[in-house]
């Protein structure tokens, strides 16, 4: 009877050790879990701020007024603009 007492001990020792790792596991990856969501979102919420931005830069209007006012450009005049068409050789 000892002997039948000693291993059913060990057998509940060993699933009491085996129900406390895994519990630590599970624990240790839901903190990793949060850890990776906060940091989705974080990088969404950088997604969309520099969409905003490219989309406000990329605008057509603000790239001719930048060129305009701090490059001094402006279109040409019709007749200042030559067309040069490749050669037979090209």
């Amino acid at each position: 009877m000892n002997k039948l007492n000693a291993i059913l001990l060990v057998i509940v020792v060993l699933s009491a050790w085996s129900v406390v790792t895994s519990t630590h596991v599970s624990r240790k990856l839901y903190s990793d879990l949060q850890k990776e969501r906060k940091s989705v979102q974080q990088l969404e919420i950088e997604f969309g701020q520099l969409q905003l931005e490219q989309s406000t830069w990329g605008a057509h209007a603000v790239i001719e007024k930048a060129a305009s006012s701090r490059l001094d450009m402006h279109t040409p005049d019709p007749r200042q603009i030559q067309v040069v068409s490749p050669g037979k050789g090209m």
